[in-house]
């Protein structure tokens, strides 16, 4: 009798756990929809892409992407998501453990699109522009689905250890009060497949505690999920270091399920291998180029303090709430001998490894993202500590007394959820124009700049709270007696130590930050950067003019405040000059962005400057002549022999280590080209075949290409000489100051 008893209500516990968890699918994935737009980068580009591309082309490649939308040609840096496999095959720069998770649902996507493009009688052409708005739609329906779906596999974990109030509260505050919410749900980011991975491994490894006949099958699954960490993001691998551990120590004979899961390893190491002969994949070349660890006690002390408490980057900042798992953390420890809280202090173990890996990282701050995006990894784990912390306050404070009695710790918990809450709130709300406040006026992800992450003033909260404001109570900036009030004066342009005169000289592409002192002296206030509007900003226009007066490039110098009618003020911003040498005109007026230019009755600019772009590649002969011609270059894959008259591709490495830039246009291009020797040392090809520069390369910087190498008709012994050459000026092989590269090639029939 107790026993069917107790079958009845383990039924109606799991049947009323199915529809709760369905109800907070729901609400989730609402929430998560509601602010319309997407948030995240171009990092994200590849595993949105890889399962189209693999439908569509046939290829995990992604050279079909070349000089596309996403890769313009002129742009250098638009395409770093992609990088050169060593086959020389365009492939992600990430790891691709995010296009595995969400392979089912993007096959659902291609089956829909197949569907509606072919009763368009249109082509799927998945380079072009008209086929981004696609790409971003199903980005954020996915990353709204998985993240809904993470939280909802995150209550049912709760609900194996806590009462149903301790598990709503505890997944309602990580859903909506971290960001979860900001980061996982709103782009198709590492985080949103890692956390799923983590979450779903973690209520495995939790049901396999219960000791059921499934047991096994928990354990195999708890092992896939950890399996899949590595290729989703790296860093989370120190949980799966962690699961093993205690799945030994816990499970012992039976811990071997789990290693039977682990086989969801392979595939991403695999892919590493096979694209680049290493197991941290596109990774490797960022690295090489900029290490992502610098370990000193003072690279610490400040990616610490700016992970934790910086007004635009700290967790403590962003989501206060994640503190009340510090007193999860001792109940945990009180609690150690049982197997739940065993697996949750493995896993606290990682998250703070984690955390203080991040503390050496030179990318603390997370790129282009709302608030702690790297904190993210450790959310999961803060907020089931959250729960202990919960039931303990549960426990030891009846309800009935809440509102008739002051209880500090209640109040304060409230205060931080709200605040969390809040915070969260206006990031998805306010994100556009909000979002812009990583670049806009300076782009915090360089070094100089990177101060604005602890500026008080202008915060990326408070400025997204002011897009939330502004999105309710619109400023009149598009009424025609604001318009018409509009009036300013720019006095001055300096570049932060002196006043700039007519003309100036710069190098050709190089950036200088650029300070325009102003007036206003019209009868409407402007509204500067601050004030995070969609419209009617108040910017100072600048565009570059050639000799023929046409516009070479336009840019915007921020203007900072409100300033009312002769108030003074600033605008600035670092301005990229034109990269031809010649001379320009930079000239500058004024606008109320999204509305109009400012009333302009004289016609003439608000201010001119000369200016003078020139560096070693002048017109003149003579100062060409003049030129270091250094280069270094390395073959990425060893060649020995090749078929006589054939046309081949060498995967290279070349590097600018000359004096000046190396144009991939203009009157005297620098090409990549070779030359081919006998065994007598007499030249064969004199003239060898051209690759194009990809982009422009400043002196110090690198690029991969595919080098064109044609072999000579008759078979034999050759010297293969590789050098690049500025067309019409000089071979950089015939340069004492250049040492080139010679491989000895069979050329066989």
């Amino acid at each position: 009798m107790v026993t069917v008893i107790q079958n009845q209500y383990n039924k109606l516990y799991q049947k009323n756990n199915f529809f709760e968890c369905i109800f907070i699918f729901l609400i989730c994935f609402t929430v998560y929809l509601s602010n319309g737009m997407i948030i995240s980068a171009s990092d994200t580009i590849p595993n949105t892409l890889l399962t189209f591309n693999w439908l569509e082309n046939h290829t995990f490649n992604f050279d079909a992407f070349k000089n596309d939308f996403f890769c313009p040609p002129a742009t250098r840096y638009s395409c770093y998501f992609f990088t050169e496999s060593k086959n020389g095959h365009l492939v992600s720069t990430y790891p691709i453990g995010t296009a595995i998770i969400t392979l089912p649902l993007y096959i659902i996507y291609y089956i829909y699109l197949k569907c509606i493009y072919y009763l368009g009688s249109a082509p799927l052409d998945l380079t072009s522009s008209s086929f981004e708005i696609y790409r971003v739609f199903f980005e954020k329906l996915t990353a709204a689905l998985i993240t809904a779906i993470t939280v909802s596999i995150f209550y049912l974990s709760t609900r194996i250890k806590f009462s149903r109030s301790v598990s709503l509260l505890s997944t309602f505050i990580f859903a909506f009060a971290t960001n979860c919410w900001m980061t996982s749900s709103q782009g198709l980011w590492q985080h949103t497949a890692s956390n799923f991975a983590l979450v779903l491994s973690l209520y495995c490894l939790f049901k396999a505690n219960q000791i059921g006949r499934y047991q096994k099958i928990w354990l195999v699954i708890a092992g896939v999920a950890f399996g899949l960490l590595p290729s989703i993001r790296p860093t989370s691998t120190l949980y799966t270091i962690a699961a093993i551990t205690y799945s030994v120590f816990t499970y012992r004979s039976q811990s071997i399920f789990l290693f039977y899961g682990l086989i969801s390893i392979l595939p991403g190491i695999i892919w590493n291998w096979y694209n680049f002969s290493n197991l941290t994949g596109g990774y490797t070349k960022m690295i090489t180029k900029h290490p992502p660890y610098k370990v000193t006690s003072n690279s610490f002390t400040t990616a610490f303090f700016g992970t934790l408490i910086s007004p635009s980057r700290g967790l403590l900042i962003y989501s206060p709430i994640v503190l009340y798992s510090l007193p999860g953390v001792y109940k945990v420890f009180q609690s150690r001998a049982g197997k739940d809280e065993k697996l949750i202090g493995c896993m606290t173990i990682a998250a703070v490894i984690l955390i203080v890996s991040y503390c050496f990282s030179t990318y603390w701050s997370a790129g282009y993202s709302y608030g702690p995006r790297f904190m993210t990894d450790i959310l999961p784990i803060a907020c089931y500590l959250i729960a202990y912390f919960v039931q303990d306050l549960f426990t030891t404070s009846k309800f009935s007394t809440i509102l008739s009695s002051f209880n500090f710790n209640i109040i304060t918990f409230t205060v931080a959820i709200v605040y969390s809450l809040f915070v969260q709130f206006v990031g998805a709300f306010g994100a556009n124009p909000g979002v812009e406040w990583n670049s806009l006026p300076l782009i915090v992800d360089k070094r100089e700049y990177r101060y604005r992450l602890w500026s008080v003033n202008d915060s990326q909260i408070e400025r997204h709270a002011r897009a939330v404001f502004h999105k309710v109570i619109r400023p009149p900036v598009e009424q025609s007696a604001y318009i018409q009030g509009l009036s300013g004066k720019i006095q001055q342009i300096t570049d932060g130590n002196q006043t700039i005169n007519s003309p100036i000289s710069v190098n050709p592409g190089s950036k200088h930050l650029i300070i325009a002192k102003l007036e206003n002296t019209g009868t409407s206030r402007w509204f500067g950067y601050q004030s995070a509007l969609e419209k009617g900003e108040t910017r100072v226009r600048g565009y570059f003019l050639d000799d023929d007066n046409n516009t070479v490039s336009e840019f915007r110098l921020f203007v900072s405040g409100k300033p009312k009618q002769h108030e003074r003020t600033q605008a600035f911003a670092s301005v990229t000059f034109p990269q031809e040498p010649g001379t320009y005109q930079l000239v500058l007026d004024m606008v109320s962005e999204g509305v109009g230019e400012f009333p302009n009755p004289t016609g003439a600019p608000f201010y001119k400057i000369d200016v003078n772009v020139g560096n070693p590649q002048s017109q003149d002969i003579s100062a060409l002549l003049s030129q270091i011609f250094s280069q270094e270059i390395k073959v990425i894959n060893q060649v020995e022999s090749f078929n006589s008259d054939s046309i081949n591709k060498i995967p290279l490495l070349i590097t600018n280590k000359s004096n000046f830039i190396w144009s991939n246009t203009g009157k005297y291009p620098t090409n990549f080209s070779y030359r081919w020797l006998a065994q007598d040392g007499n030249i064969i090809v004199a003239d060898g075949e051209r690759t194009p520069l990809p982009f422009k390369l400043a002196p110090g910087e690198s690029a991969a290409i595919n080098a064109i190498i044609k072999t000579p008709s008759q078979p034999g012994k050759y010297t293969l000489v590789l050098t690049m050459v500025q067309e019409s000026v000089a071979w950089f092989s015939d340069k004492s100051d250049s040492p080139q590269l010679d491989i000895f090639v069979t050329s066989k029939l």
